[in-house]
């Protein structure tokens, strides 16, 4: 191309995007202080940087590019979003230190990202949640448990046990990640991103009837309180109502209740095997439903203590834990279909690819455009060692 003078037109430069270097940093875990230890800078050079008051020298920005493990495409584009998305609900934000809660909300955007990219190709399921009328400020227990009642009959789920809650839910919209948080005070966390709710699942969390009921819980957030500002002063309320919405979805009070017909140890591994809820669980569903009284609720504690099974209970290990497709099966499309090239993802989201394949679900290293990917001739296949 050339100019009107004849000569060679230039072409636009690339520029360093400052808000880019905060959205690198807060998604690798780093603060202020350590980023700028890192660096090899102050707190207040990095401060500059990310509001653009001042730009990193070339070795610096090398050196970002370094410890946060995006490539420079990161720094200088930034992806179409809807607008930001709203707080997320974290299970245990008094007990979360505030560098783990950035780094995760940047995930959960990435997510979206990733999902924006696979909308234009693929046709993710409609999102069909029920609308449901709450006021959490005013809102007691048997509102919680109508709108779970709610909910079920809006899914047309019945009254029995919920097996595969992360596949009922992605069918019905939903998009859920399941990846290592490094973070033992988080087990889930969940938000509406451009009209889609998003959950990430902790995936050092291993136990199936725990899992279960963290995603019922987030369910509660995404069915209770989309439009609620979280803040110091509803917290607890909130958490609460999630609480109380999980047990109600997980066991709806008539037909569990009908069920109880026992207070002992070895009856709540019964009602476990077929409920697919922790005993813990089951035990705080009764004494909420005045099945037990406080006598049984904690004679029934008094057991799992002396057993040692608080923690880890029976049966943990018999019920498989929730695992996302959506995602995975939607960029293995892209790819095995030649709809979109891995050098087109990386191109096109600028993400380090091993944050797109854990936020993905698909294996290590899948969509890396360096691996050479080798397969037997068809006449070798399998079938023909058999």
């Amino acid at each position: 191309m050339r100019n009107e003078s004849g000569g060679a037109a230039e072409r636009p430069r690339a520029r360093l995007i400052p808000e880019r270097i905060k959205e690198a940093r807060e998604g690798r875990g780093f603060t202020l202080d350590t980023f700028a230890e890192a660096l090899g800078v102050t707190r207040q050079a990095v401060a500059q940087y990310e509001n653009g008051q001042i730009a990193p020298s070339g070795d610096v920005l090398g050196r970002i590019i370094s410890e946060t493990a995006q490539p420079l495409s990161f720094f200088t584009s930034v992806p179409a979003r809807a607008g930001e998305l709203r707080a997320p609900f974290w299970r245990s934000l008094k007990r979360m230190e505030q560098h783990h809660r950035r780094r995760i909300a940047r995930r959960l955007q990435w997510a979206a990202d990733i999902c924006a990219l696979v909308e234009r190709f693929v046709e993710l399921p409609s999102v069909d949640f029920p609308v449901i009328a709450f006021d959490p400020d005013v809102a007691d227990e048997e509102d919680i448990e109508r709108a779970a009642e709610a909910t079920r009959d809006h899914w047309g789920l019945g009254r029995g046990p919920i097996r595969d809650l992360a596949a009922l839910l992605e069918r019905k919209g939903a998009i859920i990640v399941r990846e290592p948080v490094a973070c033992e005070a988080m087990d889930a966390v969940s938000c509406w991103i451009y009209a889609r709710p998003f959950v990430l699942l902790s995936e050092e969390v291993i136990s199936g009837p725990r899992d279960i009921y963290n995603l019922a819980h987030e369910l509660g957030h995404v069915i209770l309180h989309a439009t609620v500002d979280l803040n110091s002063d509803n917290l607890d309320r909130i958490e609460k109502q999630a609480n109380r919405f999980a047990s109600a979805f997980l066991l709806p009070r008539e037909s569990f209740s009908n069920e109880v017909l026992g207070s002992s140890l070895g009856y709540f591994e019964t009602l476990k095997r077929r409920w697919g809820v922790s005993i813990a669980a089951m035990a705080y569903r009764c004494k909420d439903l005045d099945i037990f009284t406080d006598n049984q609720f904690s004679y029934l504690f008094k057991q799992m203590n002396w057993k040692r099974i608080r923690k880890v209970e029976p049966l943990d290990d018999a019920f498989p834990v929730n695992t996302p497709s959506v995602l995975a099966d939607s960029m293995r499309m892209l790819v095995e279909h030649g709809v979109y090239t891995r050098e087109q993802i990386e191109g096109s989201l600028a993400l380090n690819l091993a944050d797109v394949e854990s936020l993905c679900g698909v294996p290590r290293g899948y969509l890396d455009n360096r691996v050479v990917r080798l397969q037997l001739k068809r006449e070798f296949g399998p079938e023909s060692i058999a």
